[in-house]
């Protein structure tokens, strides 16, 4: 600073003849620089000359009450009207790229790592520090070389990094998932993987265009405000379009492609301006081209019969009705509630009450929610039921039905909440056995972790929000396929009065051969309906028969299997609607639009 100050005020218009004016093109000239940004060694004697002279014409001048800033005609010309109106355009746009990507980050990351806060922490402390480390490259090299071009360079390496991600982005998350079991690490490495070079580079932008549009230091404080301002508009712009709008309209990598290709636009448009306004500083481009493409590629159980806790339902027996219990978990705000013997897990959303589990504290056999009765109906499909793979706790009604009625059978339960399961042992008395098994995991997640197949898999998922989108895709339906046993089914509870009912049955035919549905639509409002889906032809209702009444005889279940055969709707209508995938599923809007097709009574 203080050089700085020598030098304004030795080329300002009160310093007298005597000595000529030191200009801030006669100090840099004494240091040699190359186009690769690293710096020869300068000559002091012409630096000491230099220095001399200033502090001569400062002994000399004489102050002026109200001193005016100088102006150099290159400073100037580089930062007219239309040129800045430029530079804030651009600002806004990679503000909206910037947070648009950081949005669909979690498209990328959670089919591998789950949708869980570890994977949005990782998410955002990647762009935090991205951006971090954006913005001191971008003020070092602002400092060195303050040129649109360069600038603009930088914006277009980032964007055809962007245009290039959805080619490898798979191979870098199959990558680190096959290496890394953790998924709070496994998250953080593959969100840094994927993410942190374009935001870095984006993260460039701000404080190398204050750079370029500041003329005086009087108007650093307006300069820096609006920069910054007019970024941090288009994050908010790039946020919301992304997921109120984008997301539900192209799906994924689309919305990459389109994030690319309005990057290089931007990157283009800042070379060309230069070009036009000063065609030898485009020189300086091919350095820093270099540069970053060369960054780019371096770059303790109880026995079987004990199920749950006797003495634990006996003490919520004798508890008051109402609240029992508020807890907030890592995902989901859950209420525990009792009136009379029923004992509920819920959610609440929109302040809508969302029922997990209602259990009978009297009766560990009573289904009170009709849709886990008809949950039992996969039981018919598979040729031999020997292990049971269930995705979602909740209270651990099904899990306890299933496992009191079939003692021989291996049940495994993922559930991804670990306050769930917390709250079903303190308060439902849930307990793990030598043959029912509590796993802490997100089941896609585990699936893709497991090899090990399984006769039946029962997807009863639901957060506060929804099921997630990753548990609903058709890649994920293929997942589940490559995991059954030979004559292996898969069944799905899903809500029937929504576009997204009828855009699951369309995804699940897109991967296997029989999708069968036992609906219950007695509440219109509260539609329920169990998909069943066999990667074999279609078993005749004479097949089913048998079976159930094979295994009723040998389990006695307290809902018999046999009346379940009449519920079964082997033409389910799903329409024109759209198959979910990795890509494109607009889970959040698909759940809060009609179903346009018509449900088969």
């Amino acid at each position: 600073m203080p050089g700085n100050l020598l030098i304004l005020i030795a080329g300002s218009p009160d310093v007298t003849r005597k000595k000529p004016p030191i200009s801030l093109r006669s100090i840099r000239s004494t240091f040699p620089r190359n186009n690769h940004w690293s710096f020869t060694a300068p000559d002091f004697a012409a630096v000491q000359s230099g220095l001399r002279s200033a502090l001569t014409g400062l002994m000399e001048l004489k102050l002026d009450a109200n001193p005016r800033p100088r102006t150099t005609k290159s400073a100037s010309r580089a930062s007219g009207p239309a040129f800045a109106a430029v530079i804030y355009l651009v600002a806004f746009t990679t503000g909206a790229i910037v947070m648009s990507f950081e949005m669909l980050g979690s498209r990328y990351l959670n089919p591998y790592f789950g949708s869980g806060i570890y994977t949005w922490a990782a998410l955002i402390s990647t762009v935090l520090a991205a951006l971090t480390a954006g913005y001191f490259l971008g003020g070092f090299i602002a400092d060195r070389t303050a040129s649109a071009s360069v600038l603009g360079g930088i914006v277009a390496v980032a964007a055809l990094y962007l245009l290039a991600l959805p080619s490898f982005a798979e191979t870098i998350l199959s990558f680190v998932f096959d290496r890394i079991d953790n998924i709070r690490l496994g998250s953080l490495y593959s969100a840094f993987a994927i993410m942190f070079l374009p935001v870095t580079l984006f993260g460039v932008y701000s404080p190398f265009a204050i750079r370029l549009v500041l003329r005086t230091a009087l108007q650093s404080g307006t300069v820096s405000g609006a920069v910054y301002g007019v970024s941090t508009f288009g994050s908010i712009v790039g946020t919301l379009g992304t997921t109120f709008f984008l997301i539900p309209l192209i799906g994924t990598r689309a919305i990459t492609l389109l994030l690319g290709t309005a990057g290089v636009a931007s990157g283009l448009g800042l070379i060309v301006l230069d070009r036009m306004r000063a065609p030898r500083a485009t020189a300086k481009l091919v350095p820093v081209l270099i540069a970053c493409a060369g960054l780019a590629l371096t770059g303790g159980r109880a026995s079987s019969a004990d199920l749950f806790d006797a003495s634990v339902r006996a003490q919520m027996l004798k508890h008051a009705d109402g609240r029992v219990a508020h807890i907030e978990t890592e995902y989901n705000n859950i209420y525990v509630n009792k009136y009379d013997a029923f004992l509920s897990m819920t959610t609440r959303v929109r302040n809508e009450i969302n029922y997990h589990s209602i259990v009978d504290l009297k009766d560990p056999d009573d289904l009170q929610v009709p849709y886990t009765r008809l949950m039992a109906a996969a039981l018919l499909y598979p040729q031999d039921i020997h292990r049971i793979l269930m995705v979602g706790l909740g209270g651990g009604s099904i899990s306890t039905y299933l496992g009191r009625a079939m003692p021989d059978v291996q049940i495994d339960v993922v559930e991804l909440d670990p306050g769930v399961i917390a709250a079903g042992r303190k308060y439902f008395g849930l307990q793990e056995t030598d043959k029912v098994h509590f796993i802490e995991s997100d089941g896609r997640v585990f699936l893709n972790r497991n090899k090990e197949p399984y006769d039946l898999i029962l997807l009863d998922a639901y957060r506060e929000l929804g099921v997630p989108f990753h548990l609903l895709t058709r890649e994920f339906y293929e997942l589940i396929k490559t995991r059954l046993a030979p004559g292996g089914a898969v069944a799905s509870n899903l809500s029937g009065n929504s576009k997204l009912y009828v855009s699951s049955l369309a995804t699940f035919r897109a991967v296997f051969a029989t999708v069968d549905v036992y609906p219950d639509w007695q509440k219109p409002d509260e539609a329920q309906g169990v998909v069943v889906a066999t990667p074999g032809a279609r078993p005749a209702a004479e097949v089913l028969a048998q079976r159930a009444a094979a295994l009723q005889a040998q389990y006695h279940f307290r809902y018999p299997l046999p009346e379940l055969i009449g519920k079964r709707s082997t033409a389910p209508e799903s329409g024109d609607a759209e198959v979910l995938t990795d890509d494109f599923a607009p889970v959040n809007l698909y759940e809060t639009e009609p179903a346009r097709a018509k449900r088969r009574e």
